[in-house]
């Protein structure tokens, strides 16, 4: 008598989580880094970055965003054209120029310190069957204090700080990227 309701609670089990596998996946629930839409939407990209070693921390932070999509992509060298215009057999391309980094100091008993970094960031990317070109400058800030009266000469925190902003300012090229990959819905 105990076995076969130890088989009908087993049985049970296994109904529950096959309908909640289904739930999830219906819902649009999915890992990271396994494919998805975005994926069959653009199956590789062109990364335009300068040389600078702020452009090459980016490219490197949105190289690992990137990877996180499942999305491929290409290394492109930022060459001095003023316009460019897609071709019809073209990737879609991300182009990050003038990448800044400024510092703003508050002097005072404590130091606080806000780091700025922004980037003119151009998309092209096909909506519709018809190649778009979109530029923005995106921005990333973050503020510190610092205590100069320390013994420590140097300021780690600002390290930190910059690898940080180099790591939010990828997130968000890679969010806007995909948010222009996705079909228009009407």
């Amino acid at each position: 008598m105990q076995q076969p309701l130890t088989l009908i609670r087993a049985f049970g089990v296994v109904i529950a989580l096959g309908i909640g596998t289904v739930a999830l996946h219906g819902c649009g629930f999915q890992l990271r880094g396994y494919p998805s839409a975005v994926v069959q939407l653009a199956q590789s990209t062109e990364l335009v970055f300068g040389t600078k070693p702020d452009d090459i921390m980016v490219k490197n932070a949105l190289k690992r965003q990137l990877d996180l999509l499942a999305l491929g992509y290409t290394d492109s060298v930022n060459d001095t054209a003023a316009s460019h215009v897609p071709a019809a057999s073209e990737v879609p391309r991300i182009q990050v120029d003038n990448i800044r980094l400024d510092t703003y100091q508050l002097r005072g008993i404590l130091t606080e310190i806000r780091m700025v970094m922004s980037a003119d960031v151009s998309y092209s990317v096909q909506q519709n069957g018809i190649w778009q070109n979109k530029t923005q400058t995106l921005q990333v800030q973050r503020s510190y204090q610092y205590d100069q009266a320390s013994v420590a000469t140097d300021n780690p925190q600002a390290d930190q700080i910059r690898a940080w902003l180099a790591d939010n300012l990828a997130q968000r090229i890679a969010d806007q990227y995909v948010a222009l990959l996705m079909p228009a819905t009407s």
